[in-house]
């Protein structure tokens, strides 16, 4: 399956040779050029250390296999063998933590990611959507989730230069001065366009995108979608008018490839949505979900029941529970948190307070099969359950 990814020459280039020293001397470079703008324990840190070539590997997306769900439930077993399901696909992951662009992408990610919270859509995690959930909306309203495909490695380069550069000068004092956008753009592009691995004894390159496993890759892709947004906020005023385009700016709400809105237009005005979307860059592809009355977004699953909007923990049908069982040789700190923030998890996302109540049972259940003293459950459960009474 690996090889079958790693063959498809529209992202990836097989290399006659290791490219690591040459990569490793275009970062040399790069902090010479910019040296007076770069403190001397900056440059030591870029240019100084034990450097390993990045290693691939493809992460199987069990939750995306129908096939394999459909084996789960039809065992009902927490193990099921199967054969190698056909619609079974790989996340593709450059493991580099000692490559040689390792510490410069560490460094534009800490340089970029100050900017990622003036996006307009941006949210950081499931926690941050709860802000903007509504208590309520019309009878009408649609909840509308867009994904898009293969996020990471469908973005260009030339598009993503110029996104990083249009959210650099729109605000730059959000950038310490000393890091000039030459800098930022070149050592972007040479991490961008050097991102070598090896795989069964063969080095490769990847041609297209940014590899998930490179420090500065979420950010970047934030960025270059938030770039895509703005000409999606325009063509939406165009497409339909000036107040649906300041609702669509105020209400889109994203986490790097996953995205939310609540819709109470037509299901006409909503395929031209989609459309527009998928208009934005032909790399840039948007799958759609849509229901009446509950859908999952990350780990919520959003309900409208009438007018009123709750929410819910969502489990993907894969999730088998097997929190780290209470005899491993873990820290006890650890092992005792982990009841807490579970339940705080719950509390968090679960509003309303039946379900509440049955989700804290849920977890009782699945820590006991995990060997967790029953004393320490309860106490992490109340201790939660108090701190929602008292709204902390």
């Amino acid at each position: 399956m690996v090889m079958d990814q790693i063959n498809d020459r529209s992202f990836y280039h097989e290399m006659t040779s290791p490219e690591d020293a040459r990569t490793m001397n275009r970062i040399k470079k790069l902090t010479s050029v910019n040296a007076d703008s770069l403190t001397d324990k900056e440059i030591d840190y870029l240019n100084n250390f034990e450097m390993k070539s990045s290693n691939f590997y493809g992460l199987p997306k069990i939750h995306k296999s129908k096939e394999i769900q459909h084996g789960i439930q039809a065992k009902n077993a927490t193990y099921v063998k199967l054969p190698q399901p056909g619609d079974l696909k790989l996340r593709p992951i450059v493991a580099g933590p000692a490559c040689p662009t390792h510490r410069l992408s560490n460094l534009l990610d800490i340089i970029l990611k100050p900017l990622c919270k003036l996006v307009p859509s941006y949210i950081r995690d499931d926690i941050n959507f709860l802000n903007y959930i509504p208590d309520s909306v019309d009878a009408n309203t649609k909840l509308i989730s867009f994904d898009v495909t293969s996020l990471y490695t469908n973005i260009p380069h030339d598009v993503g230069m110029e996104s990083i550069t249009y959210w650099i000068e729109k605000h730059r004092d959000e950038i310490p001065s000393r890091f000039t956008k030459d800098f930022i753009i070149d050592g972007l592009k040479l991490v961008l366009e050097n991102d070598h691995f090896f795989f069964d004894n063969k080095y490769f390159l990847q041609i297209k995108g940014t590899a998930m496993g490179t420090k500065v890759a979420p950010t970047y892709a934030t960025l270059f979608m938030g770039y895509l947004e703005e000409k999606l906020f325009s063509r939406t005023e165009d497409l339909f008018d000036a107040n649906f385009g300041n609702c669509i700016r105020k209400n889109w709400k994203r986490c790097l490839d996953d995205c939310f809105i609540f819709w109470n237009r037509s299901l006409d005005d909503l395929n031209k949505f989609h459309d527009l979307l998928n208009g934005l860059h032909t790399s840039i592809q948007f799958t759609m979900e849509q229901s009446e009355k509950e859908l999952p977004f990350l780990d919520i699953l959003i309900i409208k029941e009438d007018n009123r909007i709750t929410t819910d923990l969502f489990y993907k049908s894969t999730d088998t529970h097997q929190y780290l069982i209470f005899s491993s040789c873990h820290p006890s700190h650890t092992k005792r948190n982990i009841p807490f923030n579970l339940a705080r998890r719950i509390c968090t996302i679960v509003s309303d307070q039946h379900r509440r109540e049955k989700r804290l049972k849920e977890l009782k259940y699945f820590l006991l099969k995990q060997n967790y003293p029953v004393n320490l459950i309860d106490a992490a459960t109340n201790r939660k359950k108090g701190n929602t009474a008292t709204g902390t």
